[in-house]
């Protein structure tokens, strides 16, 4: 069973600082495909986590103007972590258990990415898939 360390190493990180506004976020997402990006302070530390979510709820519901509404404002406080030996499976179920997308993964004190429901079912369907190949290797050798 892989392990979040090696989803992580599959896939490069974004992210934004904190001071940034709202559109350079957005703009960020889009440039490079991802739901959500951690906010991370001049020193490299996680502050915080801005997804689609958080754009809709706390900035299109509200009218805020995203070239000048800092990140900071509106991110997500008090983020939930796994860290980077936690397996795939572990991982989805507290994604589950507490409706969350997106899980920022550490190695220590460093945060290595971040892991989408995507990519940790994808990483689900691929195990089951090897393991009725192997079942089914088992049943044909042994019939």
């Amino acid at each position: 069973m892989k392990s979040l360390r090696d989803i992580c190493n599959e896939k490069e990180m974004f992210y934004v600082n904190t001071g940034m506004s709202i559109y350079e976020a957005v703009c960020t997402m889009v440039k490079n495909n991802v739901g959500a990006v951690p906010v991370l302070d001049e020193g490299g530390k996680l502050r915080g986590i801005f997804s689609e979510r958080d754009l809709m709820t706390r900035c299109a519901a509200k009218k805020l103007d995203l070239e000048n509404t800092k990140i900071d404002e509106v991110m997500t406080k008090g983020v939930i972590l796994m860290e980077a030996h936690d397996s795939y499976s572990d991982c989805m179920k507290i994604m589950q258990q507490e409706g969350i997308r997106h899980m920022p993964v550490r190695d220590g004190e460093k945060l290595i990415g971040v892991v989408s429901i995507r990519d940790l079912m994808a990483e689900d369907a691929e195990e089951k898939k090897q393991e009725i190949e192997n079942l089914n290797s088992y049943i044909y050798y042994y019939k």
